[in-house]
């Protein structure tokens, strides 16, 4: 599968002490869109993605997408992180 767009809108959080710092729409193969996938800083300053969640009867919130391959999933990670990156104008070394 090909990712033929990647659309970021920054959506920083730190000043309420939140990590999301952008959320993200791809799209696949010019046929499939999955919005709201959200690029959070850790704590030690990488940069993961969850994707979309729903809340269950329950009260816990489920992925309602989720990558089945590992490879997939970190393809969606990097594309996602380039374009933040590329976006804010920040470099390889981390520094805008």
């Amino acid at each position: 599968m090909e990712i033929t767009d990647v659309k970021i809108y920054p959506f920083d959080t730190s000043r309420v002490g939140g990590r999301v710092r952008a959320v993200a729409d791809i799209t696949i193969e010019d046929a499939l869109v999955i919005k709201g996938i959200k690029l959070v800083e850790s704590k030690h300053g990488g940069l993961f993605i969850t994707f979309p969640k729903k809340a269950t009867a329950k009260g816990n919130f489920i992925d309602i997408v989720q990558p089945i391959s590992p490879e997939f999933h970190e393809n969606i990670r990097r594309l996602i992180v380039d374009k933040y990156k590329e976006i804010m104008g920040i470099t390889t070394g981390g520094s805008k």
